[in-house]
């Protein structure tokens, strides 16, 4: 009996020998093993601009989100700002004819549609220089409906283009921006 239970010791113990061996071979070949890609695509934001009869129009974002239909479990999908910042600053103004990267981010494939933006602050100048400081930004999240699919491993562009509603700026002070947003191809590269 002391002479099987031996004998079952020196397999397992060889046993183990053998897998470890195995293993350590397989790595120290460089042998590259199968892994799991989680289904993610690229999603980029772009934001630009139409003309306005404004000098300048400050605007912070901080927060911006999108829409997944394709899973309720994480419906809205937070995006993070380009270089990890936790809000954007930018002259709306600025951006006429230009585009501004405001996310490039991997989220779960899948149909998405709405984007969803709080606005923080936001300033004017008036092209004969008076400053409205504040104007009134609309309370809560702003919707921008658009839809679109990530793809597994593919990257999809959106442009956002963020119009200032000049008569409500100008008659009450109060930023009501109207947004078309539209699927795009890559900026050309600078």
């Amino acid at each position: 009996m002391e002479n099987g239970k031996r004998k079952i010791g020196l397999r397992a113990a060889a046993g183990f020998l053998v897998a470890t061996t195995i293993i350590l071979a397989v790595f120290a070949s460089g042998i590259q093993l199968p892994t799991v890609k989680a289904k993610t695509g690229t999603l980029t934001v772009l934001l630009t601009d139409a003309p306005a009869d404004l000098k300048h129009l400050n605007v912070t974002i901080d927060s911006l989100s999108a829409l997944n239909v394709d899973n309720p479990e994480e419906d809205w999908v937070d995006l993070a700002f380009v270089d990890d910042k936790d809000e954007v600053y930018f002259d709306l103004l600025a951006l006429y004819n230009v585009t501004m990267e405001l996310s490039t981010v991997e989220i779960p494939a899948g149909n998405y549609t709405k984007l969803r933006m709080t606005i923080k602050t936001a300033n004017a100048t008036k092209t004969n220089g008076d400053i409205i400081d504040p104007l009134k930004v609309p309370p809560g999240k702003l919707d921008i409906i658009i839809q679109f699919e990530i793809k597994t491993l593919e990257q999809t562009f959106l442009l956002i283009d963020m119009e200032a509603d000049w008569v409500a700026i100008s008659q009450s002070n109060r930023l009501r921006p109207v947004f078309k947003a539209t699927t795009t191809e890559p900026p050309p590269e600078e």
